[in-house]
């Protein structure tokens, strides 16, 4: 009974650590490695290509950088913001002229690094880090906003025309003219013959005419001559 007494004791505060470990949440950093601007430590293309490459990345404590540069042509040095921002170095905080330079992160914090042969870092060629905690996690993407759906356009309107005024005050409305007859084919031949029937009545009218003409001529012909006669014959 003794040893079992002593077992049980000495089980159960075995199981309580457990459960406490089980229950307390291990907050571990994956650690990753990052070379600085994805390519060489050297003069960029445009000022802001660092700053721009450092603002897409997340770093967190763990991480390391890693500045691979030729030996004699670059370096890497650490400084404060204002020498960052006037790119000096005259209180350098860590100088390494060796590459490739692997800088570990071991702190929360921002961190700034420059190269100081010649005007290097007036044309670019400067970084500056942000480090995360563990327990801090990637912002996430603003959300997009809402768009509203567009305005209807507006019916157009026609106005009609005035009504046409014939200088008494008064409005008069406008008779519409008549539409013109059909036009019939341009390309048929025109017929300017008269009929058959008209034809014959306008030579018929012609030949009582030139006899009514005749007949009244000579009935004026013969009443003269026997006037004429009658005078001779009284004489």
């Amino acid at each position: 009974m003794a040893m079992q007494e002593n077992y049980v004791a000495l089980f159960t505060p075995m199981v309580m650590i457990t459960v406490i470990v089980a229950v307390v949440p291990s907050f571990s950093c994956s650690s990753l490695q990052y070379w600085v601007g994805d390519s060489l430590w050297t003069i960029p293309p445009f000022p802001d290509y660092y700053s721009n490459w450092s603002s897409s990345h997340f770093f967190k404590i763990g991480d390391s950088l890693v500045f691979d540069f030729e030996t004699g042509r670059y370096n890497v040095i650490q400084v404060t913001r204002q020498e960052y921002e006037s790119c000096t170095s005259w209180s350098p905080i860590k100088i390494i002229n060796g590459g490739p330079a692997i800088i570990p992160l071991t702190e929360r914090g921002v961190f700034y690094f420059i190269c100081n042969f010649s005007n290097y870092c007036s044309l670019g060629q400067k970084i500056a880090i942000t480090v995360h905690d563990c327990r801090e996690s990637y912002p996430p993407a603003p959300a997009p906003s809402p768009v509203s759906p567009p305005a209807p356009a507006p019916a157009v309107v026609t106005p009609s025309p005035p009504p046409y005024n014939n200088g008494s005050g008064q409005p008069s409305v406008r008779v519409p003219s008549p539409a013109p007859p059909p036009i019939g084919n341009r390309d048929a031949p025109v017929d300017n013959a008269p009929a058959p029937e008209k034809s014959a009545a306008i030579m018929s009218g012609g030949r009582l005419s030139f006899v009514s003409n005749i007949g009244s001529n000579f009935s004026g012909w013969s009443f003269g001559i026997l006037v004429y006669a009658g005078m001779i014959f009284c004489l």
